[in-house]
């Protein structure tokens, strides 16, 4: 006969393995993604085309009428064919690319969303001169036309 004190831990045992297996299998739904989510999953995609060099990836996130701050030049980029050809140009001038993002902080206001983050930017040449960068950026994303999208992005390097 099973002594009463080991019962008891086979039965939470068990109770904890089924609310797992429960959990990991979907038998409770989940909740739909909502607009922090889905831009969180915009946030992966952007990172994922930067580091292929993805240009049309890349200008299909931003409204067709966009703006973009990049801190690698001075001057504020207007609309999406604009952004992509950015995009196409520092990608061009640096074939070695990585990015970390960090420290996000996340603002929900109905179906807009702004994030804002802290990042290190890697970039090298073709001459094989790689060089760092320490900036923070907001992005703000709306849904335009059933689409979330990024309407304003701006990033400045550390002061």
């Amino acid at each position: 006969m099973v002594k009463k004190g080991l019962r008891r831990s086979l039965i939470r045992v068990f109770a904890v393995l089924l609310a797992m297996a429960v959990w990991q299998f979907g038998a409770v739904p989940s909740a739909p993604a909502g607009p922090a989510e889905d831009s969180a999953q915009m946030g992966d995609l952007w990172i994922k085309a930067f580091l292929e060099g993805n240009v049309e990836v890349m200008g299909s996130l931003y409204a067709r009428d966009a703006s973009f701050y990049a801190f690698l030049s001075p001057f504020r980029v207007e609309g999406r064919e604009a952004i992509r050809a950015t995009f196409a140009g520092l990608f061009k001038a640096f074939p070695v690319r990585a990015i970390v993002k960090r420290h996000f902080y996340v603002q929900v206001y109905d179906t807009t969303v702004v994030r804002s983050y802290y990042f290190t930017m890697t970039l090298g040449d073709a001459k094989g001169i790689v060089k760092s960068y320490h900036g923070r950026a907001n992005i703000v994303y709306m849904v335009l036309e059933g689409q979330r999208v990024i309407v304003t992005h701006h990033a400045s390097l550390l002061p």
